[in-house]
Parts: structure tokens; C-alpha cells; sequence
């Protein structure tokens, strides 16, 4: 098991976070609150959101060594776009 660098995505709106929230779940990812930890698909992630400077902080902790990194963090821009 492997992890990645910390994704930082910036100026990431309460409604866009959301949104974000609801579409992880859609997909089985358990996200919920402002931080917290999660476990989807043999992979362990960590994420906090900041409300006053609207930054979202995730990190792909524990991962399997054939999965990508960048894999992951296109993944996770998409669940925002």
C-alpha cells in the first residue's frame, strides 16, 4: 500500500461542496461533515473542509500499488465539476 499527495482544491463554494458530498455518496464513497476519514474500494482517504477560506483538503492514504495517484485525484475533480 501506497499514498499520494495531498489534493488542495481552492475557492470550493458551500454549495459546490455539497454537491460534491452527494455525488460521493451516490457512488458508495461515505463523505459526510466537514473532515473526517473514509475507506472505498481498498483505498483509505482523508478530507477536511475549511468554510471560512472555502478550501477542501483530501488525500488518498492507503491505496493499492496499481492504482495511480493521478487516477485518483482526476477522480475526485470530477465528482466537483
Amino acid at each position: 500500500m501506497s499514498a499520494c499527495p495531498e489534493i488542495v482544491i481552492d475557492n470550493l463554494d458551500p454549495e459546490k461542496y455539497a454537491s460534491l458530498l452527494t455525488a460521493a455518496q451516490a457512488q458508495g464513497i461515505q463523505l459526510s461533515g466537514d473532515a473526517g476519514t473514509t475507506h472505498y474500494q481498498g483505498m483509505n482517504f482523508t478530507w477536511s473542509y475549511d468554510t471560512a477560506t472555502n478550501t477542501l483538503r483530501m488525500q488518498c492514504t492507503e491505496k493499492p500499488i496499481f492504482v495511480p495517484c493521478h487516477m485518483i485525484e482526476q477522480k475526485i475533480r470530477q465528482l466537483i465539476a
